[in-house]
């Protein structure tokens, strides 16, 4: 009995250590999306989709036809120096070269190209990725667009891919797409990158000697996998390139919407130097206190009401209002509760008044609508003759 059991420990103690190192290599597996599987009953590469993060501000857009090529690079592109090379010691006579003469240089260099437009802060980014070689092979590719501004929530993630392309017996291919970045809304595209993961498969045994020095311009964003055999993959990329978007605007935004009173300085300084912060383009524009007096009873509130117009608008620009609205709309009260806070103590009781009736109106309507019943009520509460100055009623 002692033994039956502990066989059956044994036998559970095997099959959680086996199911475990198939869990762990399916993860190690996931995490090398370039490592492509090879062709298999005569066909081309098999690359893991890339699947872009969907995120507001960031929109697929049809490519432009004009950007796309009217046939394959000239494989004298690749000169006698191709990137990505054979084993000239594994050719012998079973690779089928373009060019006869340039048997010793078999191999195939990638190529990424990016066209940038910005309006306002609208970008769109149009993307080419192709991959051209000197001999008759399989191979799979897909271009996109990774996110490389410091500080985005969304740094080093794929925000846009482009549709994959696979060839068999060919020796060219390219995959094209385009990408616009709403500026206001999305949290980035201040620095952005283009990647292009490559499969390619020899068809008659020769082998990859490995993946060497690429054109100006490029860089490689995974390991060379597969050499020395008769299959390569591996990640290319551009680097980070600018689009002309100002880093940070979101946070910029947040920064001058904060209750305290460091941040409604900061908002009133960052105002009169607008020009300043041109690149961002914020909404500056107002209309004071909307559907109440500026100033009630002779109290200064139209400050307050200017920045609690500059998030209301911004944000709504930004697609963001919502989950801010409680937050601006207590900014605000705080900035009005400053204000009553420097006058004499006399006069600080109907300011106050004044205070929480425009709070409560943008929180219930979120603006300040206010009757001249509900002014006129707290009039009544003004002392007749205050000590100290007073406002003008």
């Amino acid at each position: 009995m002692r033994r039956t059991r502990t066989a059956r420990m044994i036998s559970r103690a095997l099959a959680l250590t086996v199911a475990f190192a198939v869990v762990l290599l399916g993860a190690v597996g996931t995490a090398l999306p370039a490592h492509a599987e090879p062709p298999t009953d005569r066909g081309a590469p098999a690359l893991p989709s890339r699947a872009a993060v969907k995120v507001d501000g960031v929109s697929v857009a049809t490519a432009d036809t004009a950007k796309r090529p009217a046939g394959p690079r000239s494989t004298m592109s690749n000169g006698d120096a191709p990137v990505m090379k054979l084993d000239a010691g594994s050719l012998g006579s079973a690779v089928r070269m373009v060019d006869a003469g340039h048997q010793p240089y078999a191999g195939c260099t990638p190529y990424i190209s990016g066209y940038v437009s910005k309006s306002g802060l609208m970008v769109r980014i149009d993307y080419l990725a192709e991959i051209v070689c000197n001999f008759y092979l399989a191979g799979a590719g897909q271009a996109y667009v990774i996110e490389r501004t410091s500080g985005s929530p969304y740094n080093g993630q794929v925000i846009a891919a482009a549709t994959p392309f696979s060839f068999y017996n060919g020796y060219y291919g390219y995959s094209l797409g385009a990408v616009l970045i709403d500026g206001k809304v999305y949290d980035g595209g201040a620095v952005m990158e283009i990647g292009f993961d490559l499969g390619l498969q020899t068809l008659n045994g020769a082998t990859w000697a490995g993946c060497f020095t690429l054109p100006p311009g490029h860089r490689y964003l995974t390991p060379c996998f597969g050499v020395g055999t008769t299959y390569v993959s591996v990640g290319v990329g551009t680097g980070g390139f600018g689009t002309g978007l100002a880093p940070g605007r979101l946070d910029l935004l947040a920064s001058w919407t904060q209750t305290s009173e460091s941040s409604s300085q900061a908002f009133h300084t960052a105002r009169q130097n607008q020009a300043a912060y041109a690149v961002y383009e914020f909404d500056w524009s107002n209309d004071l206190c909307t559907w109440a007096p500026d100033n009630p009873l002779g109290f200064s509130f139209e400050r307050s009401c200017i920045r609690h117009d500059f998030g209301y608008r911004n944000y709504k620009a930004a697609q963001r209002f919502p989950e801010n609205k409680d937050r601006l709309d207590s900014a605000f009260y705080e900035d009005l509760k400053r204000v009553c806070a420097g006058y004499d103590a006399v006069l600080q009781p109907p300011c106050y008044a004044l205070a929480l009736l425009y709070y409560e109106a943008t929180r219930i309507f979120g603006f300040q609508k206010v009757t001249p019943e509900q002014i006129a009520a707290v009039a009544e509460t003004m002392p007749d003759a205050p000590a100290g100055k007073a406002p003008a009623a």
